[in-house]
């Protein structure tokens, strides 16, 4: 289970990271290292801005229920709450389109594939590419075109992030079955002790 100490530390970390490529990717968009995206239709600039920072509060503001654990997760049996699941597929269908999601949505992959349950991983793989494709389709209307190379490369970055999230879902796993190894064993060692020799 995680602490809510860690979890708050995850939330400021996606939140500072969030703004400071908001902030970066506006700064060299104005100094011209940057190339706006090609007008069209009246002030969709200023739509843009806004529907950037929306979805970023929005994202930010699922992110503690999307890596909240229950400490039955150390069992087979047990996957995670479903609020986890439809934060977790909400925050991945924006993490692509918004600058300030994008932080949030690679700790919730990594977060979210350590559960070790292909049930959860499929939707999410599923609904970051859904935002790399809505993102292709938004950013630039005027050219409606679909960069195929970018697709595939949120594709194999999301596959990293899986990647990652699944060995530390197998260590901790591991860690957890030795140390009910270790309980089990020390409860045992009493019993034994108290039997006639």
């Amino acid at each position: 289970m995680r602490s809510k100490a860690r979890t708050q530390i995850l939330f400021f970390l996606a939140a500072s990271a969030g703004v400071t490529m908001f902030a970066l990717y506006h700064v060299f968009e104005a100094l011209g290292f940057i190339a706006p995206p090609p007008p069209f239709g009246d002030s969709i600039g200023t739509v843009a801005f806004g529907v950037d920072i929306a979805l970023g509060v929005l994202a930010l503001a699922l992110l503690p229920s999307a890596i909240r654990h229950d400490p039955m997760e150390v069992e087979y049996g047990y996957v995670g709450p479903p609020s986890a699941l439809v934060a977790s597929l909400v925050i991945l269908s924006v993490w692509m389109v918004s600058l300030l999601a994008a932080p949030a949505g690679a700790i919730v992959l990594i977060s979210l594939s350590a559960r070790l349950s292909l049930n959860w991983t499929a939707p999410a793989v599923c609904a970051s590419l859904m935002s790399a494709l809505v993102y292709q389709l938004t950013h630039s209307p005027a050219q409606p075109d679909i960069s195929w190379t970018t697709v595939l490369g949120s594709f194999v970055l999301t596959l990293m992030l899986i990647a990652m999230g699944s060995v530390r879902g197998l260590i901790l796993r591991r860690q957890a079955q030795r140390a009910k190894q270790m309980r089990q064993s020390q409860s045992d060692q009493p019993t034994q002790q108290t039997q006639p020799g």
